[in-house]
């Protein structure tokens, strides 16, 4: 029995000792298991850590970016002011006028509805830009329309205000194109790299440059995302021919893509060196061309809370002072007209006064009705000691234009319509006479003919207007 006892033991024993090797691994599996969590906990607080982190630094660049943006917006200050010059967009249709004018300003000027149906300019488009140069940037990145520079991000010293006048292309609307350079100081002219050099608007716009004594222009050949590299510089050589025989011969030509808005820091840099800002004369009395008039007041508008007629042009002497007595002539129906200035604007706001320089709007006290739909376009602003009184019949001495593309009958004949451009104003007439280079113009209206001024001469052709010549009325 004691042996039975005795032996039992070492069993009992070994069942202890199995059993505690089991118990450590249930210990350590716990403490693993422990561990793993604790572990666990620390990667998600790194990670959650490290995701704030994150997180603050997109915000900081969100505000970093939001603030660069803001920065890149002119203040209210560099907002106000009127242009210093205008530079004119022209060129044949179709080759980008108004897409360097957006490229520059922003700005998609073809806005009438018919324009936007067919997809071309045709009345005269407007749109403002400030020019910068950045003196921390050397060479052709230092300019730029931006206040705070692209290039390096500080800030810009503004250069000067510019008005861009953008002229419709098209053959049929070469009446608006010449009204349109009676306003401008410059030009851009603006060629297609894609199509053969010159077309025929190409031609006629640079003539009624010359002719408009327009002499300060750069050439911007546009579309040269279009075109390998050897056509681009064959349709370059065709481009300096076709200014040399044109007495153009010295004008820079810039390669650009108005799509993308490349090389325009190149034409900014070359319109600041080529197209200076004209200096004026403000002691003359006033002489505004009138390229616009409108009524600013809403249909149902109260008759206590209506305002006058606005008409809208470009001062080319004097200046404009609110109070001042002014006459619009040729007039309405034969009838010049008299008024007060109440208001003086631009496309930037309210002026105190008004200079050369840009496009001006002045408000007046006259019946809306005698302003809307532009039915005083045309007309000439001044004072009484200003403006010349309106006729109808002139004495000119007229000089033909020679043409390189289109070919066409240059004299003009007795008894033969024409076209006569004056200022803003397009009128037609007849010559009632003509010997050499002297002719006596029989006109339908009235106009305000200046001393000296020129006055592009249309004959039809080929079913169109077609600039012929320019003349000078005695």
């Amino acid at each position: 029995m004691s042996e039975k006892k005795v032996k039992s033991k070492p069993k009992t024993a070994s069942k202890a000792k199995a059993a505690k090797p089991e118990a450590g691994k249930s210990s350590k599996a716990k403490t693993d298991k422990a561990s793993k969590k604790e572990a666990g906990k620390e990667v998600k607080a790194k990670e959650s850590k490290a995701a704030k982190v994150l997180e603050g630094k997109a915000v900081k660049a969100e505000e970093k970016t939001a603030k660069a943006d803001q920065d890149l917006k002119p203040t209210a200050k560099e907002k106000t002011g009127q242009a210093e010059i205008n530079i004119g967009m022209v060129g044949h249709v179709d080759h980008g006028k108004t897409s360097l004018t957006q490229a520059l300003t922003g700005k998609w000027t073809d806005t009438h509805s018919e324009e936007l149906k067919r997809g071309i300019s045709i009345r005269l488009g407007y749109a403002d830009v400030i020019f910068y140069k950045c003196d921390h940037c050397k060479g052709t990145e230092a300019y730029s329309t931006k206040p705070v520079c692209p290039t390096c991000g500080k800030k810009s010293k503004k250069l000067r205000k510019v008005s861009f006048v953008d002229a419709p292309g098209h053959e049929t609307l070469m009446t608006t194109m010449l009204s349109g350079a009676a306003l401008m100081n410059g030009a851009v002219l603006v060629i297609a790299a894609n199509e053969k050099c010159p077309q025929p608007q190409t031609e006629e716009h640079l003539t009624a440059l010359k002719m408009a004594g327009i002499e300060k222009i750069v050439v911007a050949q546009n579309k040269i995302d279009l075109v390998e590299m050897p056509k681009a510089k064959e349709n370059m050589k065709k481009i300096k021919g076709f200014l040399e025989k044109k007495g153009y011969d010295k004008v820079q030509i810039i390669p650009i893509a108005a799509n993308f808005a490349g090389n325009i820091d190149l034409l900014i840099e070359s319109m600041e060196k080529e197209i200076p800002t004209p200096k004026f004369d403000l002691k003359k009395p006033l002489i505004m061309y009138c390229a616009r008039s409108f009524d600013i007041n809403k249909p149902g508008s109260k008759l206590k809370e209506m305002k006058g007629g606005v008409v809208g042009g470009t001062i080319i002497q004097g200046k404009a002072i609110i109070g001042e007595k002014i006459l619009i002539r040729p007039g309405i129906e034969e009838k010049e007209i008299s008024t007060d200035i109440r208001s003086l604007s631009c496309s930037s706001g309210k002026l105190k006064e008004a200079i050369p320089g840009g496009l001006v709007a002045i408000g007046t006290g006259l019946d809306p009705s005698i302003t809307q739909n532009d039915r005083l376009r045309g007309q000439v602003v001044g004072t009484e000691k200003s403006l010349p009184k309106a006729t109808t019949e002139l004495d000119t001495e007229i000089s033909y234009i020679k043409r390189v593309v289109e070919k066409v009958e240059e004299k003009i004949k007795s008894n033969e319509p024409v076209v006569l451009t004056i200022g803003t104003m397009a009128v037609v007439g007849i010559v009632t006479s003509i010997s050499g280079s002297k002719a006596k113009i029989s006109l339908k209206n009235k106009v305000v003919v200046l001393p000296g001024q020129k006055i592009a001469v249309s004959k039809k052709a080929e079913g169109r207007w077609k600039l012929i010549a320019y003349a000078v009325a005695k």
